[in-house]
């Protein structure tokens, strides 16, 4: 299973299409994930995720969403229950220097965490451990 985590931003659509396009490739399912504060509950009616929605649904992605103090805790989680080929994540403003995916770096060390930046760049969150050469499919 691919796990693609996404906030409420509608650019968030091209990590679910990155997502479904290597889930075609390994054979298997998509799921998108969006984790919110407890507490935030009317969130979960945005037009953002709306959209976010449509487009898992139109991709034939199932899309989750959690309430927890935690995105790297409750991700984790899920990840530890269920059959996660690779996760996929926006890439961070500073590569490099994010707490929430080398979090899941250092939990999954051999779960392929692919990040996709704002053109559409993919390429393994490797690059914490200094890989910097692009992903193609």
């Amino acid at each position: 299973m691919v796990l693609v985590c996404v906030t409420d931003q509608e650019t968030c659509s091209r990590l679910i299409r990155t997502g479904s396009h290597l889930a075609t490739l390994l054979k298997t399912s998509l799921k998108v994930i969006s984790v919110r504060q407890r507490g935030s509950e009317e969130w979960f009616a945005s037009d953002e995720m709306e959209y976010l929605y449509q487009v898992a649904k139109q991709l034939e992605a199932e899309m989750i969403i959690l309430f927890h103090n935690s995105a790297s805790e409750a991700i984790a989680h899920y990840i530890e229950n269920n059959p996660i080929q690779a996760v996929i994540v926006g890439e961070p403003p500073e590569p490099g220097h994010s707490v929430f995916i080398s979090d899941l770096e250092s939990r999954f060390p051999d779960l392929s965490i692919i990040t996709v930046n704002q053109s559409g760049h993919v390429q393994l969150a490797a690059a914490f451990q200094g890989a910097d050469e692009p992903l193609f499919f």
